[in-house]
């Protein structure tokens, strides 16, 4: 019985190291596409500013065909950070619960009693015969209960979705004008 508990204890401080990094990996990630996002953004107010001589009239134009390139490259990468999110989310998920159900084997559960204090209402496994937790929560529910702690993800999946806003007004404003 000791040589499963050392075994089981390998395996929960391999699976947190690797959440750990992964946690550390989206962080990384958020980053890239944050500087990604402000650059195209300074991007967008050059080439806004950047006046042509009107072919027809005394108003300069802007470089419409420039800006709605810019736009569409905004919304695709927008987009994209959005998916990387998500799928970084899933994953963590499933880190968790494998971490969780380790716990039950041990003869302390930090994570798990951490997650207890957050979350109250949600079920936790004790023992082999209860289901492996889930957070996955109706979004809009889970969005909108006051809780004492919003999971980061949460939060952080509004950024990139205020930049496919901002790109889409903006190619909405090239197509008008």
């Amino acid at each position: 019985m000791a040589d499963d508990t050392g075994t089981i204890l390998e395996l929960y401080k391999t699976a947190v190291e690797m959440a750990d990094r992964l946690s550390a990996r989206r962080a990384g990630t958020n980053t890239f596409f944050l500087t990604l996002s402000t650059a195209l953004a300074a991007v967008v107010g050059i080439v806004s500013s950047a006046r042509k001589p009107p072919p027809h009239g005394d108003v300069p134009s802007f470089d419409s065909f420039g800006l709605g390139v810019t736009a569409v490259a905004g919304i695709i990468f927008a987009l994209v950070w959005w998916l990387l999110i998500r799928y970084y989310r899933r994953l963590s998920t499933a880190k968790w619960d494998v971490i969780n159900v380790l716990e039950t084997r041990l003869p302390a559960s930090p994570f798990t009693d951490e997650w207890r204090n957050l979350y109250p209402d949600e079920p936790l496994p004790i023992g082999d015969e209860r289901p492996i937790p889930t957070r996955r929560r109706n979004r809009l529910a889970g969005w909108w209960r006051h809780t004492k702690h919003r999971e980061a993800t949460a939060v952080e999946q509004v950024v990139p979705i205020v930049f496919v806003v901002v790109y889409v007004v903006l190619l909405i404003r090239v197509a008008v004008q």
